[in-house]
């Protein structure tokens, strides 16, 4: 390989990347917030129409005791407007004062959400240059979105209007994207897919990032690896993995979108008892799955 220049080498040493689990970042949460926070959770899974003038008071209780879950609930449903704001201020006033409080309380998470205000518009005025800055903070706080984001964009070699990435950079990108998807977030696989598949030609790394997003409850990876065990030409460049045609795998898939179809939520833990990749052989399954045993012992 070609030596990189000088100038090229430092720009890249600038945008350097270290892996960092948001998880191992936060705080610890007040328990009497937290209780409130988990009877809002509760309120917002109830079947029929959800009291979001309850959700929203638990909430608020539990945010003024920085409760950053509550917050960011919060943000959302104001932003929605499932929830009114406090009275004298508008919607995206207080969106806007729920972020900053995040980001005061120091949260990857109100990183990425006032990446997100700025790249829409939304209580801020539009800069997406200033948005890309708020997501790589995330991103190097250990927020998944925020590695996805740019992670996306780092291993992105054109523009959607056609034009060269000039932040292509794909060693930094892939390893943001890995980041993320260990984390569970997972568009990051199948982004980190797609790039094995169609800039590498590295079938087998693809397939594995294809399969963890599947573990994560992504359906489009679900319809790719559904197409690739169908045996598929080589001159598909959409669909060929290099896999062996296997009816039984795809009937399997085929169950795990069905599933994802009436959950989206859904999170398949136990992929590898359901439907490993080859070589392992396929197991003996009783066709259901492990997040709803959890649910139930819950």
């Amino acid at each position: 390989m070609s030596q990189k220049p000088k100038n090229l080498q430092e720009q890249e040493a600038n945008l350097h990347f270290t892996c960092v689990y948001e998880k191992d970042t936060l705080p610890a949460l007040n328990p009497e917030a937290d209780i409130w926070f988990q009877q809002a959770r509760a309120l917002e899974k109830v079947k029929g129409k959800p009291d979001y003038a309850t959700i929203g008071r638990l909430y608020r209780q539990a945010a003024e005791k920085d409760h950053y879950k509550a917050l960011f609930n919060l943000q959302n449903l104001i932003r929605y407007g499932k929830v009114s704001p406090r009275t004298g201020k508008r919607p995206p006033q207080e969106v806007l004062e729920l972020v900053e409080k995040l980001i005061k309380l120091n949260i990857p998470l109100g990183y990425y959400q006032m990446g997100y205000l700025l790249d829409r518009g939304y209580a801020v005025e539009q800069d997406k240059t200033a948005a890309l800055t708020y997501f790589r903070k995330a991103a190097d706080m250990g927020n998944p979105a925020g590695q996805y984001i740019i992670g996306d964009l780092f291993t992105s070699r054109g523009l959607p209007d056609d034009r060269d990435n000039p932040a292509y950079y794909p060693e930094i990108g892939a390893e943001m994207l890995k980041c993320s998807i260990e984390q569970g977030f997972a568009k990051a696989g199948y982004a980190l897919a797609v790039q094995y598949l169609y800039t590498d030609k590295n079938y087998p790394k693809a397939t594995y990032y294809f399969q963890e997003a599947v573990k994560n409850g992504y359906d489009i990876s679900v319809l790719q690896l559904i197409d690739s065990f169908q045996n598929p030409s080589p001159q598909n460049l959409d669909d060929y993995l290099a896999l062996p045609k296997d009816p039984e795998r795809v009937r399997r898939y085929r169950l795990i979108r069905e599933e994802l179809r009436y959950n989206p939520e859904a999170r398949f833990p136990d992929i590898d008892k359901i439907v490993p990749l080859p070589p392992a052989p396929l197991p003996e399954w009783d066709g259901t799955f492990e997040y709803k045993k959890q649910q139930e012992q819950k």
